[in-house]
């Protein structure tokens, strides 16, 4: 059935460089993620003219088209009707289009381009969980985590993010043009019960580097070799299955090439699982973990700064989160803090870098009362500040802040004063759910309301500072002339 994006789906298309160029397709909340073969067919100026087009980003290996909520009903539209496949991939055995974009852009690319799929379930998720956590008794005193309301809900909400290396595995095989069921095996294979387990039930057998902060217990051995994992086993984690899927995607391909026809079905899965699962428990997951560890440690000592190490480091993160978010460079940061909260239950980087979303919602909230008496800014500000609270900032962000220039760096200086004060106050995020107004229950945890507490200090003390210089900058004939 004829779509109304139909025509604005072939013409964007049409400004890529046509059917052809595209290598890959995704998108995310509010963009389009083009992988091109040649990004100099792409006539960029042209694309950001076109209707429902906000802004047109090359970052990260990509082209992304900013179009805001109409994304789902326009990425449809170019399936549907330009004759691109599912999934985003149109030439499953050309070459990698985004080998040529440099290690950080390959890296940036890759990242989202797995994470991205999950993020309307994620975030679902997380809202669920922040949202039964913080009404549980040891919080607020309304739910009884005993109540079968509250264990249908926190398995709903917690689920998600416990099984989260199935769902990655699934998403990081797509990417990687490996058998998507082998990686939701490798995922499955990370997250087994029995493993999870492990020190529950088995004395531990030794430890690697005991003594130091890197101290690492094991409690069985694969050929002699330790079998060393975190506390709370590779439920939750992100980069572990990534790197295993990618590993199996290269011994997967190997034994397409070198086993026989009539032996390849079965043999290829078995050899793949196999050597990659061994690999990840011995080798892939102690070295990530290692890793975690270290940037844990930095992390603790910049915080631990006597006076001013906190306040350094949140106003590093707030500001610069949105900077980030700008060139859709953020998804490392997040895959970042979801492993630390895997590892530890908590994060102090998005606890910082949460700020954003809320900053962006009173600069909104500003601009509007601002900018009342004016149709033409107002037509842009309403929608856009609707869509910040519900954490999309992209349309607030590059139709309203980027073209008034003074209007973001407002933005940037007022992540910097929120996020110094969640970072005085040592302020720690539970889990990555909401953004927005639903961010608030990403702070719900520890036993009690008390980091949700600092985190509103943070957002009020931000916020006040973000009205304020808003109303002090803006300028309602200026606003005009340039959004004209």
């Amino acid at each position: 059935m004829a779509s109304k994006y139909d025509g604005v789906a072939a013409k964007i298309v049409e400004l890529v460089g046509g059917k052809d160029n595209v290598q890959a397709l995704t998108h995310c909340v509010t963009r389009l993620r083009f992988v091109l073969k040649d990004s100099s067919k792409a006539d960029k100026d042209k694309l950001a003219e076109t209707e429902y087009v906000i802004k047109v980003i090359e970052a990260g290996g990509q082209l992304q088209v900013v179009v805001g909520n109409k994304v789902d009903g326009i990425y449809d539209a170019i399936l549907e009707t330009q004759g691109i496949n599912g999934g985003g991939l149109v030439d499953a055995d050309g070459e990698d289009a985004e080998g040529n974009k440099g290690v950080l852009n390959t890296l940036m690319g890759t990242i989202s381009g797995i994470l991205v799929p999950t993020l309307g379930v994620l975030t679902a998720a997380g809202i669920i969980k922040g949202v039964v956590s913080f009404l549980a008794l040891d919080n607020i005193g309304v739910l009884n985590p005993n109540s079968g309301l509250y264990m249908l809900l926190y398995a709903l909400g917690d689920g998600f993010f416990y099984f989260l290396p199935i769902m990655l595995g699934f998403t990081a095989a797509r990417k990687f043009k490996c058998n998507e069921f082998i990686g939701a095996s490798i995922g499955a294979a990370l997250v087994y019960p029995a493993m999870v387990n492990i020190a529950a039930t088995l004395e531990p057998a030794g430890q690697l580097f005991g003594g130091s902060a890197f101290a690492m217990t094991y409690y069985n051995t694969f050929l002699g070799i330790p079998i060393v994992m975190p506390g709370a086993g590779y439920t939750s984690s992100v980069f572990p299955v990534i790197i295993a899927v990618y590993v199996a995607s290269k011994i997967e391909k190997w034994c397409k090439n070198h086993i026989g026809d009539n032996l390849r079905g079965i043999l290829t899965p078995i050899i793949t699982l196999v050597l990659t699962v061994v690999l990840t428990y011995i080798v892939i997951g102690p070295v990530l973990n290692l890793i975690a560890v270290c940037i844990q440690v930095v992390i603790e000592a910049l915080f631990n700064i006597p006076v001013i190490g906190g306040l350094i480091a949140g106003a590093i993160i707030g500001g610069g989160f949105g900077v980030l978010v700008l060139f859709g460079m953020h998804w490392v940061i997040i895959g970042l803090a979801l492993s630390l909260i895997a590892q530890n239950g908590f994060d102090y980087i998005m606890a910082c870098g949460g700020i954003g979303p809320m900053i962006g919602m009173f600069q909104g909230l500003a601009i509007c009362w601002a900018c009342r008496k004016n149709k033409k800014v107002r037509d842009l500000a309403i929608p856009a500040t609707i869509s910040q609270i519900c954490g999309v900032g992209e349309p607030l962000m590059y139709s309203i802040l980027i073209p008034i220039k003074k209007l973001f760096l407002i933005n940037i200086l007022g992540g910097c004063v929120g996020g110094a004060i969640i970072g005085v106050l040592r302020t720690k995020m539970y889990m990555f759910g909401g953004s927005g107004l639903f961010g608030i229950f990403n702070y719900a945890g520890g036993g009690g309301v008390q980091d949700i507490v600092k985190y509103c200090i943070g957002v009020g003390v931000g916020g006040i500072f973000a009205i304020v210089a808003t109303l002090m900058a803006y300028n309602d004939e200026e606003a005009s002339r340039i959004l004209g």
